[in-house]
């Protein structure tokens, strides 16, 4: 999609960006969008979004330093750095990694790479036996446990440099969490087995006889971010939907990454939207496209990253974060799809995220997320339908694919 080493969501083979933003805009108004919402209005008045709220007095200010300043201080302090990153597959952040250490070469960042809903048990153990995270830094898919974290006192309130350019929507105002990056779920297809004008533009598509035993998806009670979509799609299209999809042979699999992999291989699978591949043209023999007309089939969110009071490398933690927002890497991940600064644009191929209106706002998602009951209860709705996933945990299996395919590292 980018350079093997940056992340990104999933972007889209729009062949006229202009068009696809107005035919986009336009589905904003339909009642998928604002059904799938609904259930979201439910949520306990104490769990809002965080971002709704004004800072509090003891909001942090907007750091100065530059990096070259906030290195020094880490490498003073022992140049070492431990984050818990969301993730598919164990090898998915070596890249990541390299790419730190290359700007950076006197600091050691220890990369633990895991499926977010265990990593938060993992810290979530280590504050309850020790008083202590275990780890300076984490960027996670699961929005409601920063949002906890910072109730219970657990985050460290700092606004990295370029703070002022992150929109409200995905961070905290008094500098708790922030977004690092969008992720984006949608239409994707093997470039090899069908085209751009064949593929599924919208949910209803998939229903489609051609694409009976052509469909691969990963298990939505298995991952927030899909079960979203089943979610929407529910709200949209009713269980009649969900029933028809399963009875098209889905192959189900386990990690967001690993229908990359399947479309990629020999087999009759060509299309899935509950993947990322990332990149806005098809040299890696996958591509991907907005919907045309129904988002009900799509998810956007912003991966949240927060510092811990008790981290063990402030410093190196800050030095972190602040990279994470700098110039250069926001600008290398909007030429695969947009950055989480206002002042990068995409070289992608694709209009500014606001223009999109409600079909890529990530505040649904994190109002989903906040709504443990509703996730829950909708989650065993589908267990009891497809059954509980099969499989090693994505983690524990080779991603040679990944890298062979040149696919985006997931932060």
């Amino acid at each position: 999609m980018m350079h093997a080493f940056f992340l990104l969501f999933a972007t889209c083979l729009i062949s006229s960006s202009s068009s696809s933003a107005a035919a986009i805009t336009a589905a904003a108004n339909s009642t998928s969008v604002a059904s799938a919402s609904v259930a979201a209005s439910s949520i306990n008045a104490t769990a809002t979004v965080a971002s709704s709220a004004k800072p509090s007095p003891t909001s942090a200010g907007v750091e100065s330093r530059s990096l070259d300043d906030l290195y020094a201080l880490a490498v003073t302090e022992g140049g070492q750095l431990v984050v818990r990153a969301g993730g598919d597959t164990s090898s998915q952040q070596d890249a990541f990694v390299q790419a730190f250490q290359q700007r950076f070469p006197k600091m050691n960042i220890t990369m633990i790479v895991d499926l977010s809903k265990y990593h938060d048990g993992v810290i979530d153990r280590s504050l309850n036996q020790t008083g202590k995270a275990g780890v300076d830094v984490a960027h996670l898919q699961t929005y409601h446990d920063f949002v906890r974290w910072k109730s219970e006192g657990r985050l460290l309130n700092y606004k990295p440099a370029g703070w002022d350019q992150i929109t409200s929507d995905i961070k905290d105002p008094d500098g708790a969490f922030v977004g690092m990056a969008y992720y984006l779920f949608t239409n994707t297809y093997a470039t090899a087995k069908t085209t751009a004008a064949d593929s599924p533009k919208n949910f209803l598509d998939y229903l489609n006889s051609q694409w009976q035993n052509k469909i691969v998806s990963s298990y939505p009670n298995d991952d927030d971010g899909v079960l979203f979509l089943f979610y929407k799609i529910q709200q949209a299209h009713g269980w009649t939907a969900i029933y028809d999809f399963i009875a098209m042979g889905i192959d189900w699999v386990r990690g967001s990454a690993t229908p990359l992999t399947v479309l990629l291989s020999s087999g009759p699978q060509a299309v899935s939207f509950t993947t990322a591949a990332g990149f806005p043209n098809a040299t890696t023999g996958l591509a991907e496209q907005l919907p045309t007309s129904d988002p009900s089939g799509l998810n956007i969110w912003a991966q949240r990253a927060a510092i811990f009071n008790t981290a063990a490398h402030p410093n190196a933690a800050k030095l972190y974060m602040n990279w994470l927002l700098s110039v250069d890497y926001q600008t290398l991940l909007a030429t695969g799809g947009w950055s989480v600064r206002n002042d990068i644009p995409s070289t992608a191929g694709l209009q500014p995220l606001a223009s999109y209106g409600s079909v890529l706002d990530t505040k649904p998602f994190d109002q989903f997320m906040l709504n443990r009951p509703l996730v829950e209860r909708f989650r065993l709705e589908l267990e009891q339908l497809i059954g509980l996933p099969q499989g090693p945990s994505p983690i524990s299996v080779p991603a040679a694919a990944y890298s062979q395919a040149g696919i985006y590292q997931k932060l």
